[in-house]
């Protein structure tokens, strides 16, 4: 059977070294040992050196996209930079059939005194296109890179998106059979990053993606699989549902959100508590399940009525969804007594992931915060599937058949 995959990773390993000087002399004694024909001791850590990248397997076809996620220091970018040939492997091998096209880093391959049409010319030339090809494709590389009057400008003087978008259209242009992306596309604003994520579905057919971020939305969009990274490991490699399952389950929840009120300080919300489909205290819920939230909350009597703004947060602390008493057309009467709020939801359609509670009470007329508390509770939607929405609506669907005539 012919193996027709682009990417074969084996057993691919990198280690780096944590001391500058040390490392240039483990460089030059590598050198010495090259030359007299020794074999360098790439296969053990010496003093100070730590495996960045460990062990790494993995084969990918054209039409496959892999997801590449973890923490900062994982290994991704430097497994990223073995793929394109920046960075030799100490053990294993890499082999790549077909062109490769890497935005990897923003600015990568471009001169800095010379301008955005020089720089096409120079970073077509590394991608593997002639001129005869890059002055074919010139005004389209001009037309997505969308840097209008700058094109003459030295690219010194881009900005980082401006940077990211050259790169960015040079690097499909080339018609690559493997497309290496890093978080680059971060920088880039939000009409230039759908622009993006269309070209790559569009280049998926006869192309081989490795795709890092972490974006787990833009992950879920454009992976069908995933290999979570950690401390140079891969400890997981799948269906990218999971993959991001796992991705969250490596942060200490403690950190990521630690409990802090603010406010006027004029309210105090005390035994929040969450309960499942059944009426039990729960914090783990399954994907449309409802939710019913109970608080006792104390205002100071002078504020004769409140309202109450439930927002739930990813683990990035991003607002993904509210839930407001007085949008609801609900205000609080208030004598300044304790009291029992309870809210029902009737159906959670928030993607499967962990989330945080913040909870703000207002004055009646939603301008003061009386009191404000961030990450007070956190929960956890459970579900067989991770969209590239946050929040994943329930329809109601419904087919027949027709005939030509019908339409």
């Amino acid at each position: 059977m012919v193996n027709n995959a682009v990417i074969q990773v084996n057993g691919v390993s990198k280690k780096f070294c944590r001391s500058l000087k040390r490392s240039m002399w483990y460089g030059f004694r590598d050198i010495l040992r090259d030359t007299a024909g020794l074999r360098p001791k790439s296969d053990r850590l010496r003093r100070k050196e730590f495996w960045a990248v460990d062990d790494v397997s993995f084969e990918l076809r054209k039409g496959e996209t892999l997801g590449l996620i973890g923490p900062n220091g994982a290994g991704k970018t430097t497994l990223l930079k073995m793929l394109n040939g920046i960075v030799i492997p100490d053990k294993g091998s890499v082999k790549i059939k077909g062109r490769v096209g890497a935005l990897i880093q923003v600015g990568a391959g471009f001169h800095p005194q010379l301008t955005g049409r020089e720089n096409i010319y120079i970073n077509g030339a590394i991608l593997g296109m002639g001129k005869r090809e890059i002055d074919k494709k010139f005004d389209a590389i001009v037309k997505f890179g969308d840097i209008g009057d700058f094109l003459d400008t030295p690219v010194k003087f881009y900005s980082s998106g401006m940077f990211v978008r050259l790169g960015f259209a040079v690097a499909i242009h080339c018609e690559p059979d493997v497309l290496l992306v890093d978080e680059v596309l971060a920088v880039g604003d939000v009409a230039f990053r759908a622009k993006c994520y269309n070209k790559i579905a569009e280049l998926m057919e006869n192309c081989a993606v490795v795709f890092v971020s972490h974006n787990m939305p833009a992950i879920a969009r454009i992976s069908a699989r995933c290999m979570v990274f950690y401390k140079g490991h891969s400890i997981f490699h799948g269906t990218t549902a999971k993959a991001i399952q796992h991705y969250y389950e490596l942060f200490d929840e403690d950190k990521m959100c630690a409990q802090h009120t603010a406010g006027s300080g004029e309210a105090k919300i005390r035994r929040m508590k969450f309960y499942n489909k059944d009426n039990k205290e729960s914090y783990k819920f399954q994907y449309s399940e409802p939710m019913k939230i109970s608080f006792d909350v104390e205002v100071q009597p002078k504020y004769k009525s409140f309202c109450v703004s439930i927002a739930f947060m990813n683990q990035s602390m991003e607002l993904i969804a509210q839930c407001h008493s007085r949008y609801n057309f609900r205000l609080f009467r208030n004598n300044g007594e304790l009291q029992c709020i309870k809210l029902t939801i009737s159906e959670i359609l928030l993607n499967p992931g962990k989330y945080f509670v913040n909870v703000i009470v207002f004055d009646s007329n939603n301008q003061k915060h009386l009191a404000w508390y961030r990450g007070i509770k956190s929960f956890a939607v459970e579900g067989d599937f991770v969209g590239s929405a946050n929040i994943q609506l329930v329809g109601i669907w419904e087919s027949k058949m027709v005939s030509l005539q019908d339409s």
